[in-house]
């Protein structure tokens, strides 16, 4: 039998999961949560197999949660479970250690099929996906801003980052604002998705780095 704990912040969708997970019999739901904290409690008490993870939860978002996962559990594998398309933020989930990407307008065989897969050693992305290469574009970051983007995307909210840096939560929000603006982003998941393609995000003064 397959343990499995689904990660998602709708309540519609972890009731449909159930529904056709559950229903195959060597496929069980043994827990679930609906922000990255709640996810985080439930791991540690909880054996399980394989993690359908949705991207954007509240608290902690997947991209964050992935690694911590894996610190504490490295055998469980990750599979995210995502309205964006893989070709966006597949090859960072791929990076930071997820076994398997699903779009939510695949058919609940697709899910299926990938939680078997990964069980067996396999990873679920597309061939684009494990091969591509990033293009490289230069943009300019402060060591503010820098600062700033390795909190966010360590999983801080704006508070404790604003305790961190010594600065207030105001300024953080600018700094947050200015970051996206400059990488064309629209949340922390696209942040987080622009520094795993740019380790390297350390210095004094301005960092170039790729997009």
């Amino acid at each position: 039998m397959i343990s499995i704990i689904v990660a998602d912040d709708h309540a519609i969708v972890r009731k449909g999961l159930n529904l056709f997970i559950n229903y195959e019999d060597d496929l069980q739901i043994v827990g679930e949560a609906q922000d990255g904290d709640e996810l985080m409690s439930l791991i540690e008490g909880t054996e399980a197999d394989v993690l359908v993870l949705d991207l954007d939860m509240p608290k902690l978002n997947g991209l964050t949660v992935i690694p911590r996962l894996h610190r504490s559990n490295p055998q469980l594998d990750v599979i995210i479970l995502s309205m964006h398309p893989e070709e966006i933020y597949g090859r960072t989930a791929y990076i930071k250690g997820a076994s398997g990407y699903i779009t939510k307008d695949k058919a609940p065989r697709h899910l299926i099929h990938a939680i078997r897969m990964v069980q067996e050693g396999e990873k679920v992305f597309s061939p684009d996906i494990l091969n591509r290469k990033r293009k490289k574009r230069s943009i300019k970051l402060s060591h503010r801003e820098v600062q700033v983007l390795k909190l966010l995307v360590k999983g801080y909210a704006n508070k404790h980052i604003a305790s961190e840096l010594d600065i207030s939560d105001k300024t953080v929000s600018t700094y947050k604002l200015r970051l996206l603006k400059k990488i064309g982003g629209h949340s922390t998941v696209d942040l987080i998705n622009f520094a795993t393609y740019n380790p390297d995000l350390i210095g004094e003064g301005e960092s170039e780095v790729e997009a």
